[in-house]
């Protein structure tokens, strides 16, 4: 088999930590390759090596590409050239351009300049053809910010295919952030950049996407090479197994049925997305949120937080109204927020893990309207034992951490609060396995120390396997409720997939 990119004997340290050691990998040419690993397994290493934004440890490692040897450290712009694209979660889009001028920027404007102008019609024309072949049916016209996310994605896919023959793409969970509805179109353009002469590398927690996409299956732990297998034959539970070096952990939740009394009540909330929802949340329940894109999910968990303000509608919190204006003013009325974003609303880049775990509670570890750094970090160190955060050091930087370990950070930093309601919006979106079931557990806890969680997610097995209710949003309005012995990814599916007609359908469920 031929190999669009093979890599051999690189390794990788960051001052004590073996972030690589001594990886010697293939990547076939005209395949979809799985990279696979647990948050911290060395798969971002080893694409920011070969992206040339890390320098490997100097050795005998090497690297070629379509056979040709690539000089360490690698030059981006070198990379590039060779036809070797990156496609990050953030996508690297500019939203208030066309999606033509999208792809003009991956190649400076230079195709397309005629006497020193720019030429619209020769570029929207190479733009309409690369989307063409790709089977992405958008206006090249279109402004990137009208675009659904799906359709956001398909095009930066084809942007990397742009004036690239045969390319290897590398994509970093793709799809981490949308319904299964849409995740079978972005599979369908990968597919479609193979038939063309594609070669992908597909980082992707979502295992059951990697065994309907991937040929080959690369799995790294703790920053080895541990298996390259093709992918035909495993099962979910088979790569779980290979992920994480042991069987899949046990997941159960005992529900309760006991009546809750009342912590949070929602009346008529409406907004852009949303059309009147009603609903209470019980004293240390679990209460799911979900539904396809554009429900009106994310929507919801922003105004419970503070984060948007509704445009009509009541909350009330313990029996009194609750009209949060920001975050900041829900959590002193005593709700958190863990935002789906964590890189730029979560975690603050550029500090500490103290420093983020304690943003919260400045005052407690203040002494004369200055930070005590002896108390920052002794209570940064009691929340990082509490929560696993690895490394369990509270000076190491934040952006050190894998993602996992970055959420535990914010929930940590929301546990310090002294809290009734904590909002959840897609807290394991692009975390491992391993991970996803250590947050599970910490919402547990939390839940059996009497605080209430809202989880809005589009992760059906999650809700499934941790929540106590369930309730359903299409088009802004609740459409199903779903508890107990009920909640399964079935009845989850079904509902969101083919739910009631509007019109027989109401804001509020009982």
């Amino acid at each position: 088999m031929d190999a669009a990119i093979e890599v051999r004997n690189i390794s990788k340290t960051f001052g004590a930590q073996r972030a690589l050691d001594d990886v010697t990998v293939s990547f076939g040419a005209g395949r979809v390759t799985a990279l696979l690993g647990q948050n911290g397994s060395g798969k971002s290493t080893l694409i920011k090596i070969l992206s040339g934004f890390y320098t490997p440890d100097p050795g005998v490692g090497e690297v070629f590409v379509k056979g040709e040897p690539l000089p360490l450290p690698a030059h981006p712009r070198h990379v590039h050239s060779l036809g070797v694209r990156f496609l990050h979660q953030d996508l690297a889009i500019v939203p208030a351009m066309s999606v033509s001028d999208n792809f003009a920027l991956t190649e400076r404007f230079t195709g397309v300049v005629r006497a020193g102008l720019i030429s619209q019609r020769h570029q929207d024309a190479r733009v309409t053809d690369t989307l063409d072949r790709l089977g992405v049916d958008v206006d090249p016209s279109t402004l990137m910010n009208q675009l659904a996310p799906a359709q956001q994605t398909m095009v930066a896919i084809a942007r990397a295919f742009f004036e690239a023959e045969r390319p290897t793409i590398f994509l970093d969970e793709p799809t981490a952030s949308l319904p299964e509805s849409e995740v079978q179109k972005v599979l369908g353009a990968l597919r479609a950049a193979v038939a063309e002469g594609a070669s992908i590398v597909y980082v992707s927690h979502r295992l059951d996407e990697v065994r309907q996409i991937a040929d080959d299956l690369v799995i790294l732990r703790d920053g080895r090479l541990v298996t390259h297998t093709p992918n035909a034959g495993h099962s979910t539970g088979d790569l779980i197994e290979l992920v994480l070096g042991r069987a899949a952990p046990v997941v159960s939740h005992e529900r309760s049925s006991v009546e809750r009394p009342t912590v949070m009540a929602v009346e008529d909330l409406r907004g852009p997305r949303l059309q009147g929802v009603s609903f209470d949340v019980g004293r240390g329940e679990i209460l799911g949120i979900t539904g396809l894109i554009g429900c009106g999910r994310s929507e919801l968990a922003r105004m419970l937080a503070g984060a948007q303000a509704p445009t009509a509608g009541s909350l009330a919190l313990d029996g009194e109204r609750y009209a949060p204006r920001s975050p900041r003013h829900a959590r002193r009325r005593g709700v958190g927020y863990v935002p789906q974003d964590r890189r730029a609303e979560g975690a603050v880049t550029g500090m500490t893990v103290a420093e983020n775990a304690t943003l919260s509670v400045l005052h407690s570890v203040s002494d004369a309207g200055f930070v005590n750094r002896r108390k920052e970090d002794d209570l940064a160190r009691t929340l990082v034992e509490r929560f696993g955060v690895r490394p369990p050091i509270p000076s190491a930087p934040i952006d050190d951490l894998s993602g996992g370990n970055q959420q535990k950070v914010v929930f940590a930093r929301n546990a310090a609060l002294d809290l009734s309601v904590l909002v959840l919006d897609e807290p394991t979106q692009g975390i491992d396995i391993g991970a996803r079931s250590e947050i599970a557990g910490i919402c547990r806890e939390l839940a059996a120390t009497g605080i209430s969680l809202v989880v809005a997610s589009t992760d059906f097995d999650e809700l499934a396997s941790l929540c106590d209710r369930v309730l359903v949003l299409d088009r802004g309005r609740l459409v199903d409720e779903v508890s107990g012995s009920d909640i399964t990814v079935e009845r989850l599916t079904s509902s969101s997939f083919s739910p009631p007609s509007p019109e027989s359908s109401s804001g509020a469920l009982s």
